[in-house]
């Protein structure tokens, strides 16, 4: 990891990504394949799993391909080279992001990154509730699929033990989901009322800002830090 503290995570991969994304020409590619590099050396651990990952999603990029393709051909006056030269570079790119962005995900912590930015936030000693409403419902959104996807299996494996069967076809088991989600959509539905009901009688709303019982204090080594990226990034950018 090359940055331990959440926020300063966050802006470094969000910063070469959106730079990724307003880049014009393949030759200016070259800051991000070395910044890529320098992320591998400091996660070689994980890096197996990244690639597992990027395999899954360059499947359908062939389609996506095709389809630029054929847009620019049929619908723009750019020729057939000028049409595989920015599909390539298109290529590139979103490959390049996708890599990042799973980078991120297998090293960062989605719950760290929303203590660091509530101690933030308390630090500011605004009293804005609709801020702290704000982080509970990323908290909560955060924790729903987890959670969704524990009950289903859970659901499915009970039903498994009884000896019930499921059908083994992509359109079986999609007749499958169509049957089982609303019950499961209606019970994570009654289980968010009855956590809405227990913040509320735990006092929830009556002070605000809410303290963060192990803050992660953002201090001026991390805003060094962040400036350091900026500089770099701005640098290697502006010497394209």
């Amino acid at each position: 990891m090359m940055f331990k503290h959440p926020i300063v995570q966050l802006y470094f991969y969000l910063s070469i990504s959106l730079l990724l994304v307003f880049s014009t020409s393949i030759h200016s590619l070259w800051p991000f394949g070395f910044f890529l590099l320098i992320i591998s050396f400091y996660n070689k651990k994980i890096i197996s799993k990244v690639a597992i990952r990027l395999l899954s999603a360059v499947i359908f990029f062939p389609i996506m391909l095709i389809i630029y393709l054929a847009i620019s051909i049929f619908f723009t006056e750019m020729t057939i080279y000028e049409s595989l030269k920015g599909a390539f570079l298109a290529f590139l790119k979103f490959s390049i992001i996708i890599v990042l962005m799973n980078f991120y995900l297998e090293t960062a912590s989605s719950e760290n990154l929303i203590i660091s930015l509530r101690s933030f936030w308390v630090k500011t000693k605004l009293k804005w509730k609709w801020v702290d409403d704000f982080f509970l419902f990323i908290s909560l959104a955060l924790r729903l699929y987890p959670t969704f996807q524990s009950s289903w299996s859970n659901n499915i494996n009970s039903q498994k033990a009884i000896g019930i069967k499921f059908q083994k076809s992509y359109y079986g088991k999609l007749f499958e989901i169509s049957k089982e989600l609303p019950a499961m959509l209606v019970y994570q539905l009654n289980r968010s009322n009855d956590i809405a009901l227990a913040m509320k009688l735990r006092g929830y709303g009556l002070h605000c800002p809410r303290s963060v019982i192990h803050p992660i204090d953002f201090n001026f080594l991390n805003l060094i830090q962040i400036l350091s990226i900026t500089f770099c990034l701005s640098y290697f950018i502006g010497s394209i």
